[in-house]
């Protein structure tokens, strides 16, 4: 399922809003990069790939949870007894009326 989940996050998120900050993200890596010893810039590399990896993480998990969420809507657009706030307090006020009446009767 993530598989899937990851292919249609291709098809409907656009990579191309973010590519002006993503060069110049790079731009800054690279100056920096020149100014760094070898060890330096291999730990540089290394803290750049797993910011990458992280937001990419993020953006499929954050696209999963609005599908499944999208899902949950929609399986309850499709019952014929979604839910009705207004209904549940006619229904908690018809019980409360009921209660009162039960009381009265044992009372007497």
């Amino acid at each position: 399922m993530y598989d899937y989940m990851q292919a249609l996050q291709e098809k409907f998120f656009s990579d191309a809003a973010y590519a002006e900050r993503r060069q110049e993200i790079e731009a800054i890596r690279c100056k920096l990069s020149h100014t760094l010893d070898k060890q330096q810039r291999k730990q540089l590399l290394q803290l750049v790939d797993a910011g990458s990896q992280l937001r990419e993480d993020m953006t499929l998990d954050s696209f999963i949870a609005g599908f499944r969420l999208a899902y949950g809507i929609g399986s309850e657009l499709g019952k014929d007894n979604w839910y009705s706030y207004t209904k549940d307090v006619e229904q908690r006020l018809r019980e409360a009326e009921r209660m009162e009446g039960d009381d009265e009767h044992g009372q007497t």
